[in-house]
């Protein structure tokens, strides 16, 4: 990234992390075009927010509206294989943060996005950004010529890929990724009947294969199931066969949906945990999913997408390399710290450590965790745990002290 001041940018995505972006750079002075890409037909996944979100709300100035058509969300609940459900309250363990957070209807929520973006000044665009490789540099795109060249005066001085999983200027460039772990897919639609043990708390539930969201919304119920491939295509040629066949398979999801029906088609979702490994470069940045994408659990997309938005905000207007470099540091160790907390619920000691805090005899270690363990899980829950060094390093510290060695898998592994 060259040395000057950015006067220019071009954001190619109009989600809520192209939308924040934009906001932020507008409200500052900056020339800012935003290019819608379309809207994706159906449901998006990221429809239940964290309490890391609502302070960016606030700076976006759309709390209230937020709050006018969404589920006030005061905190999650996990349902194990036993039927046990350990429920988590935000106001617990919020610091600096509120204790509370929404589930919103992500068509409304959007929009909300968009209009704010709209009053702030940005130029929105109403088609895709054509992108092209510069030749003779193979770090280097610009904006194919059109009509929107004229608003810029030419090339921006900047163009953000915000196009999500599309990962659009990552493809163009061939930039190198970390695919991690899991190769799971998410079936899901919404549903009307489906009862919840705690009100407003997104649920995560365990299954004999893999695991299921509830999210209650107005009117109904966001069920999603995160299962393997290779369990799916025994269900189904199509992603409506294998999610109706499932329910039905799945002792745990055949109960909770007994007295529902489906109203609305069923969305599927891949390419889990897909990081591209650079961040920045010759004119151009990432944000968001385009950017990295870790796991639908904890709800962690629509944090990373905006908190990254308001990161990358501030690089902008620093406008040095080494505010750019900065940036790209912090979101591949945010999204590093995801990855491994996604690996502890995946592996079950995530669970271990709930289990060893909350027993009637503890031994030494356990006593010292018992006070502390809701808070630390808690504080995952609200988006803290993985953007503060030290609950990050707390959190890590506690599951490999306090948990014996592995010497099998445990019992409460996701499969």
């Amino acid at each position: 990234m060259a040395e000057g001041k950015i006067r220019s940018v071009a954001i190619v995505g109009d989600g809520p992390a192209g939308a924040t972006l934009a906001t932020l750079l507008a409200r500052r002075g900056v020339r800012v075009g935003l290019f819608a890409r379309g809207r994706p037909a159906g449901l998006l996944v990221g429809e239940s927010l964290v309490p890391a979100i609502i302070p960016i709300l606030r700076e976006l100035g759309v709390e209230d509206e937020v709050r006018s058509y969404s589920v006030f969300k005061p905190g999650a609940t996990f349902v194990l294989r036993s039927g046990e459900a350990i429920g988590f309250d935000f106001s617990d363990a919020a610091r600096r943060l509120p204790g509370y957070a929404f589930n919103v209807p992500r068509d409304r929520f959007d929009a909300s996005l968009i209009d704010a973006c709209s009053r702030s000044g940005a130029r929105i665009f109403q088609h895709p950004a054509l992108l092209e490789r510069e030749p003779g540099n193979a770090d280097r795109i610009h904006l194919a010529a059109d009509g929107a060249r004229k608003f810029f005066d030419g090339t921006p001085d900047l163009i953000v890929d915000a196009t999500g999983r599309t990962r659009t200027l990552a493809r163009l460039l061939e930039l190198p990724t970390n695919a991690g772990d899991r190769r799971d897919l998410a079936l899901f639609a919404h549903c009307e009947g489906i009862s919840l043990e705690n009100e407003g708390h997104i649920h995560m539930d365990h299954l004999g294969h893999g695991w299921c969201w509830r999210i209650p919304l107005p009117g109904r119920v966001s069920l999603g199931v995160v299962v393997r491939p290779d369990v799916l295509r025994e269900y189904g040629s199509n992603a409506a066969a294998q999610f109706d066949a499932y329910l039905e398979a799945d002792p745990h999801l055949k109960e909770l949906t007994q007295h529902s029906h489906r109203v609305s088609p069923v969305m599927k979702y891949d390419n889990y945990q897909l990081t591209t490994l650079r961040g920045v470069g010759d004119g151009w940045a990432l944000v968001g999913d385009a950017f990295g994408f870790v796991d639908p659990i904890f709800s962690s997309g629509l944090l990373l997408a905006m908190d990254g938005a308001r990161a990358l905000a501030r690089a902008v207007l620093t406008g040095t390399p080494a505010a750019f470099r900065a940036y790209e540091q912090r979101q591949l160790q945010h999204l590093e710290a995801w990855r491994r907390v996604v690996g502890y619920y995946y592996d079950g000691r995530l669970f271990d450590l709930i289990k060893l805090g909350h027993t009637d005899d503890p031994n030494w270690i356990g006593r010292i965790v018992n006070p502390h363990v809701g808070k630390r899980v808690s504080r995952i829950l609200i988006g803290e745990s993985t953007t503060e060094r030290y609950s990050r390093w707390l959190l890590d510290f506690v599951i490999r002290r306090a948990l014996p060695p592995q010497t099998e898998p445990s019992g409460l592994r996701i499969y």
